[in-house]
């Protein structure tokens, strides 16, 4: 049988992922911004949690107390978390005492509260301006395909609700949020290999990873960034050199030309990661090593849990980058990683399936915070240890009233977590719902509790990515194209102060 060239690339390449498939010949070069280090010499990384299917946010932070509490047992008889269940936790700046608590598989996420490096932003979502219930019902401004999972999902990575009416340009609309700060924060990396993507995605929603100049890293989420070997190494030689063998061959087409010029740019990225990652890790310390490998070492009974694999394969490529590339580093000021993780859409049997869900969330979470709280302490980085700031994003929230199976359905506004020694924790940001179903329901889209946000998610994402370094208007404009004028709207219409702000304030200031 003939094997065409097409199909050769095709079997060769399988495991490079992005970097092989190049679909859209992506500019590895960035152009200069204006993006400085003036927050902190060392490296900083923000990862990225995505919560795929919409997690049930209302069961992870719960008012205890009087009418809220009563409130949330009435509506969710079956899937609420009773009274004596919750995790208390005492948010810094509440008027009353023990007044919300965590899901009960959440005890390392308390834990990490109340020592201050992890809050909730609460209510955030995707939204165009502020709105009303009004607004609502008169759809004003809505974003687009609301309740939709991968169209909320879209408009969680984009910073973008409405696409299809939105003027900006249609490079901006098929690029993510964290790829366009990659466009303007490249100018702090001096990476070697030179142009090394500051992005690199494990999971996730691929949308989220990708800018108009700088594209991302695809890994599979057990790391692997290499052509796919037998073991036999005559016949892997032979392979690779059949492979550069085949690429030379461009017969004058210029798209052929590109896609050369462009694997031979993945093939370097994927070199030079492997090298640094191992030179990398050998400079931590031996005991800081064997400390993180034990942290994440899968439990007992959970042979299916992959999220904290995952992470576990982020601290490897953030120390990879944050070590010098004189010592065997990339030397990356600036990075961004996504993780995904899946099965939150729970229409049913949800009693059953969240606890098991957040309980893996809580042990990856803390897993990957002890590994940087090691880090930050390994002499191997000296006064420059990498720091991270680990946040959370799903489609949307799930609906307070329960269903007749024991669920939930899709919602909107939900609660976000942000985790790191850089935020301000022990905190509650934004503005927690009420809970009354029977009431005026302004802040509800209707009697199932679908909270209308009051926090937009470019008023959360700008947050990030101003600590990572995006700091003049210009480059805010650019990643977070409806920010000023959500702001602007925001103001003229006399919306509460937490609407009138680009950003909010759970980054610590430097």
């Amino acid at each position: 049988m003939t094997t065409t060239r097409r199909q050769f690339l095709r079997g060769a390449t399988s495991s490079l992922g992005f970097l092989a498939a190049a679909a859209a010949m992506p500019r590895w070069m960035g152009n200069a911004h204006a993006a400085t280090l003036s927050g902190y010499a060392g490296s900083r990384v923000a990862v990225c949690v995505f919560l795929l299917g919409g997690n049930d946010s209302n069961n992870v932070l719960v008012p205890r107390l009087g009418t809220q509490n009563a409130n949330y047992l009435a509506a969710r008889p079956n899937v609420g978390i009773p009274l004596g269940d919750l995790l208390i936790i005492n948010p810094t700046g509440q008027t009353q005492t023990n007044a919300y608590g965590l899901h009960p598989s959440l005890t390392k996420v308390r834990d990490h509260f109340n020592a201050g490096r992890a809050a909730f932003v609460c209510n955030v979502g995707p939204l165009v301006k502020p709105l009303t219930k009004a607004d609502y019902t008169a759809s004003l401004n809505l974003p687009e395909n609301l309740f939709s999972h991968s169209d909320q999902q879209d408009a969680w990575a984009s910073a973008l609700a409405n696409p299809t009416t939105s003027t900006v340009t249609t490079d901006i609309k098929v690029t993510g949020w964290s790829g366009r700060a990659a466009d303007k924060l490249h100018i702090l990396n001096s990476s070697t290999p030179p142009d090394y993507p500051e992005v690199t995605s494990f999971g996730g929603k691929p949308r989220f990873t990708v800018g108009a100049e700088r594209k991302p890293l695809m890994v599979a989420a057990d790391g692997t960034l290499a052509f796919r070997t037998v073991g036999d190494a005559p016949f892997d030689a032979l392979q690779q050199q059949a492979l550069q063998d085949v690429m030379a061959v461009q017969d004058s087409v210029a798209l052929e030309g590109s896609y050369a010029g462009v694997f031979g740019t993945a093939q370097t990225f994927a070199t030079a990661r492997a090298a640094a990652r191992d030179a990398a890790w050998t400079r931590i310390a031996a005991g800081t090593r064997a400390t993180i490998e034990t942290l994440f070492a899968t439990p007992v009974g959970k042979d299916r849990w992959t999220l904290h694999t995952q992470l576990y394969q982020v601290v490897r490529d953030l120390v990879a980058g944050a070590i010098p590339a004189a010592t065997g580093g990339l030397g990356l000021k600036r990075q961004v990683f996504s993780v995904g993780f899946g099965s939150f859409d729970t229409h049913q049997n949800q009693d059953v399936d969240q606890p098991e869900l957040l309980a893996q969330l809580d042990f990856a979470l803390d897993a990957f915070q002890q590994a940087m709280n090691l880090l930050e302490t390994d002499p191997a980085f000296g006064a420059n240890a990498p720091q991270s700031t680990l946040f959370t994003m799903s489609d949307f929230s799930r609906t307070l009233q329960e269903n007749v199976e024991r669920g939930t359905d899709h919602a909107w506004g939900g609660h976000a977590l942000v985790m790191g020694n850089r935020v301000a924790g022990n905190k509650l940001y934004g503005a927690f719902p009420s809970l009354d179903l029977s009431g005026s329901l302004d802040g509800s889209t209707d009697d199932k509790g679908r909270w209308i946000p009051t926090v937009t998610v470019e008023q959360y994402g700008y947050t990030l990515a101003a600590w990572l370094g995006l700091n003049t208007a210009e480059d805010r404009d650019y990643v977070f194209p409806n920010l000023a004028g959500y702001v602007q709207d925001a103001i003229a219409r006399s919306f509460p102060a937490l609407a009138q702000r680009h950003k909010l304030s759970f980054m610590l200031p430097d």
